[in-house]
């Protein structure tokens, strides 16, 4: 047992002996060097075959975002047949078609770099550095192959190693970026291409490879290989010509008001999708940026555009009607130890709808306190049946989430008054929007979406379709009179400079103080303010909801306008303007022939032939007088019908050319010798020579010409 127990010991102390040398060779003094050496001597190792990102496009298959190869240029300074002799023979001539290639340095600059390279891999072992300051399209690659060292067609001998990377590129540049978003790492993404990730990403290869000589692998066959799945295609909700309005609109007014930051979205009523959604932030020099996806990241106190669901709470349980009286005394009073002041003071009485209308504070303080002081509670059960605190879910990471003081027992005696016109309370301007879109979609709350759709190789994988958060935020009877004061802000209130022509509005605005940190709301005449215009078009049948805020400060030096109709109102204006242009649907039809004879066109004199030919091809009545000569004038009767008279022309003396196109009255007028001097376009209106006054040849003669809308 004594000689057992002695062996035992001395195959523990062996061991341990083997184990810590183990551990000395791995990370003593050597070990880095080792580890080196021993990867360097490596015969096989696992490659990683990338897989191809899948693309973004837009709602009618414009491509947002894809992939494109490009090439790290890399350089093995220590292969085989990269000797000193050949190196330093043409260092020069590379390093002077790199200079001018690249342009980012001189051609001692790149030289004194590839010698560095070299020297550095023949005193470390470390064979390859890159020698571009960037990465190279495939057709540039092509170009540097053609330089002295790197044209060797033998990778052992030139040592070049241009490595392949697919890089990101946005076609529509910067437009929707904030929104298509990117991904930097595992844990920094945004936008799109961060929220579908997984799904855009794909799955990466791995293969085998063998070292044959030097830098150069080649892949062999093994069991443990692996194909590339590539990435899923993204199909996004967004119009790039609607976001390109949007962001040039928000950019604008951003600039010329000096505010900090805008977002802009444009939704589908039925079907919640995203069209536009523009965030730029304005920075000291006065550039604006994508930093921050504002819609629904900058939870903040809305304001009057809040009061939209105070109206339906006051509505829906209050017992009010749009006709109730409510006192305003002046828009200054002491509501519950608070002071509540209305912009715009001097009313007495108003009904609710006009309150609504023209965004009375004080109106909204005291109906609500009338109703729902005694029972507070009951107000804040009634805002969340309206879905206005949910959050939405977004389909974008970066959503918060609305804050409400829920239990009002904590409540203080202030926070039922600054709750009734949007304060004590934050949203997001998205949050905002679900509950106007829900008014403009009978009453059923949609969750908004920014894709729609997965496709691979064309073939559609998943669908993302509308959901419903609430079918109803109301009842129908509220829902009218709500949809009726938002029509009545467009005519009647804050909103009714806001005209657009032959496209009916509903909108409410808001104005609202915002805290600037921690150092509270500021002093009378140096504050922050978010202004707010949000609401739905056409507002007898919606298609579209539109919400734009601007953040901007009010002080010394800075712009006085902070008004939600003023400072966002343009841009939505803008929008909507556009989206009325382009959509052919909500025009009038053009009249029948018979049903429009007094908007018919004047017609220019001229040849009387083009004149018949033109007037048969448009379909407008004439007198067919076959007995004209050449030249013709045209009149319209009472009746709609052209008729066509001769043209009065005597030689020697000037001619009547008004009425008259460039080309006709340059014809007339220089067969009789004379100099034309003309400016403007359309048909003549006015000659410096009276016709019947006599003329010579060579005599000068100036004639000015005016478009007219309905000329043809």
């Amino acid at each position: 047992m004594r000689r057992s127990g002695l062996v035992f010991i001395l195959f523990v102390v062996a061991g341990l002996c083997i184990i810590g040398s183990l551990v000395y060779i791995q990370y003593g003094p050597e070990g880095a060097e080792l580890r080196k050496q021993a990867n360097n001597a490596r015969t096989f190792r696992a490659s990683v075959i990338e897989a191809e990102r899948g693309d973004i496009f837009s709602y009618d298959g414009r491509l947002l975002a894809t992939s494109l190869p490009s090439y790290d240029l890399k350089m093995d300074f220590l292969a085989t047949g990269l000797t000193d002799s050949i190196f330093n023979r043409h260092v020069d001539s590379l390093a002077f078609h790199m200079s001018r290639f690249f342009g980012d340095k001189s051609q001692q600059a790149y030289k004194n770099m590839l010698a560095s390279n070299r020297q550095k891999a023949k005193n470390s072992g470390t064979r390859v550095y890159r020698v571009a300051p960037r990465l190279v399209s495939y057709f540039e690659l092509s170009q540097v192959r053609k330089f002295p060292i790197l044209r060797f067609p033998n990778t052992n001998r030139s040592g070049f190693l241009p490595e392949r990377v697919n890089r990101r590129v946005l076609p529509y540049g910067t437009i929707a970026a904030r929104t298509i978003g990117r991904v930097v790492n595992d844990s920094v993404k945004w936008g799109i291409e961060g929220s579908f990730d997984q799904y855009l990403h794909g799955t990466d290869g791995m293969t085998k490879m063998q070292r044959i000589s030097g830098s150069f692998w080649m892949p062999v066959a093994d069991d443990g290989n692996r194909e590339p799945v590539n990435g899923v295609d993204v199909v996004s909700t967004i119009d790039i010509e609607l976001q390109d309005v949007a962001e040039r609109a928000l950019r604008a007014q951003l600039q010329t008001e000096e505010a900090d930051w805008g977002t802009a979205v444009l939704m589908e009523v039925a079907t919640g999708e995203i069209r536009a959604m523009a965030n730029l932030s304005r920075r000291r020099d006065g550039t604006c940026v994508e930093d921050l996806n504002h819609a629904i990241a900058q939870r903040i106190n809305p304001g009057s555009t809040f009061k939209l669901a105070s109206l339906i709470v006051l509505l829906e349980d209050g017992g009010m009607d749009l006709d109730d009286m409510v006192n305003i005394a002046g828009g200054d009073v002491m509501i519950y130890g608070k002071r509540v002041r209305d912009s715009h003071l001097g009313y007495q009485q108003l009904t609710l709808r006009q309150v609504f209308e023209v965004s009375s504070n004080v109106g909204f303080a005291r109906a609500v306190n009338d109703h729902y002081r005694s029972d507070q509670q009951r107000f804040m059960d009634q805002l969340i049946r309206t879905g206005i605190a949910d959050t939405l879910h977004f389909q974008l990471a970066g959503e918060r989430g609305p804050y409400f003081h829920r239990d009002a027992k904590k409540w203080s005696a202030l926070t039922l008054t600054s709750m009734s016109y949007g304060y004590e309370l934050e949203v997001t301007p998205m949050q905002t929007l679900a509950l106007y879109n829900a008014v403009a979609n009978d009453g059923k709350m949609i969750r908004p979406i920014v894709v729609n759709e997965l496709r691979q190789y064309g073939q559609t994988q998943k669908t993302f379709t509308t959901e419903t958060i609430r079918e109803s935020v109301c009842s129908p009877a509220t829902l009218a009179k709500v949809q009726e004061c938002l029509k009545g802000v467009a005519t009647e209130g804050t909103a009714k400079n806001l005209k657009i022509e032959e496209l009916e509005i509903a909108v409410k605005t808001g104005t609202a103080q915002i805290p600037n940190q921690n150092r509270g709301y500021g002093v009378p005449g140096a504050m922050n303010y978010l202004a707010t215009i949000v609401g739905y078009f056409p507002a007898d049948n919606p298609k579209y909801t539109c919400i734009v805020c601007l953040k901007t400060f009010s002080g010394s030096g800075r712009g006085a306008n902070y008004y939600g109709g003023s400072l966002a109102g343009p841009v939505f204006k803008a929008i909507a303007e556009r989206v009325y242009g382009a959509s052919l649907d909500w025009q009038e039809p053009i009249s029948k022939t018979a049903e429009r004879s007094a908007d018919l066109p004047k017609v220019k004199a001229g040849p009387a032939d083009e004149i018949r030919t033109t007037l048969s091809r448009i379909g407008i009545p004439y007198e067919n007088n076959r007995s004209l000569r050449a030249m013709a004038r045209v009149s319209r009767d009472t009746t709609g019908m052209f008729r066509m008279a001769n043209y009065e022309d005597r030689q020697g003396v000037m001619p009547d050319v008004t009425g008259f196109g460039l080309r006709d009255a340059l014809r007339l007028l220089e067969e009789r010798g004379l100099v034309v001097v003309f400016s403007g376009k359309g048909a003549v209106v006015r000659q410096s020579i009276p016709a019947g006054n006599p003329i010579a040849r060579g005599q000068s003669v100036n004639i000015v010409l005016k478009t007219n809308t309905q000329e043809i």
